[in-house]
């Protein structure tokens, strides 16, 4: 029982890390894009 509980943690552990990574990704691929004006602006 102890074996199949430890299972249970583990996978529910592995959900939720795969879940928060999936999500940091998705918010890091769908940055929006800088306008130059601002880069320009930061630089000088």
């Amino acid at each position: 029982m102890k074996k199949k509980s430890m299972s249970l943690v583990a996978s529910a552990l592995l959900a939720m890390a795969s879940a928060f990574v999936l999500t940091a990704c998705l918010i890091w691929l769908n940055q929006p894009e800088v306008p130059q004006e601002l880069l320009k602006g930061k630089e000088g």
